[in-house]
């Protein structure tokens, strides 16, 4: 390929990336934890918020930058070491990213006209209208915490091993990546032993999911400058592309 086409499409890898990083984090920084609340009080919580449906779909629009910019950087990656390795985190970004989406749209579509619904019943319906807004609330729990484990855990897992693995970045993006996704898997796993949200799986799945995004971010930039290409030096798979020069 040549050496503009390829410096193009990393940077819309890059540019991808980077944009998917900033609605993210201002997707999650707007959108309210309702760990610990009860089912009444995580629904009026929603009816309230005018905002809840713009922040899903921002969350959603995020998702799908990232899966993008993950596909690119596969593409950087293949004819590396660490390339089947990417090709399984894209699986796995893809099948968790859309898992994670329908959970998002669950929670910003369904159960806002739930809850907005909710604030009509009149009072003798109103115990079983909320049965139904915490039954769907319930299965939207576990279709995340399956998101979380795939998309947040597995995928991120796999692209942090394999950028190590390539030597084309810095080892230190990798690390981060693989930290990031462990932190999420063990939310995860913390949501699903319970059955139920629980603060502590809340609080390290926050803190795994930015740090996630930050690295997403950097990445971003990363690859925006065409700095990858300074780290080439791993052995390839593909003798063609490895005499391909920066």
């Amino acid at each position: 390929m040549p050496v503009q086409a390829r410096l193009l499409r990393q940077r819309i890898s890059g540019a991808l990336f980077i944009a998917g990083a900033v609605m993210g984090l201002v997707g999650n920084a707007l959108h309210p934890h309702t760990a610990g609340l009860d089912g009444a009080a995580t629904v009026q919580a929603i009816a309230q918020n005018s905002a809840w449906v713009g922040i899903h779909l921002t969350i959603i629009v995020a998702i799908l930058l990232i899966i993008g910019g993950l596909i690119g950087l596969t593409e950087r990656l293949t004819a590396t070491s660490g390339g089947p390795l990417a090709r399984l985190g894209v699986a796995a970004a893809l099948l968790g990213g859309a898992v994670v989406t329908v959970s998002t749209a669950i929670d910003g579509f369904v159960m806002k006209a739930l809850a907005v619904s909710l604030n009509r019943t009149p009072a003798a319906e109103a115990t079983t209208a909320l049965s139904i807004a915490t039954a769907v609330k319930a299965v939207d729990f576990g279709i995340w915490s399956i998101g979380i484990l795939v998309f947040f855990g597995a995928a991120f897992a796999c692209f942090g091993v394999a950028v190590i693995d390539s030597r084309r970045f810095p080892a230190w993006f990798g690390w981060i990546a693989v930290v990031g996704a462990f932190g999420s898997a063990v939310a995860a796993l913390l949501q699903i032993a319970a059955s139920e949200e629980v603060q502590a799986a809340e609080t390290t799945f926050l803190a795994s999911s930015l740090l996630l995004t930050l690295w997403t971010l950097a990445l971003g930039v990363w690859m925006w400058r065409g700095r990858e290409d300074a780290f080439v030096g791993a052995p390839s798979l593909d003798p063609a592309v490895a005499d391909v020069g920066p």
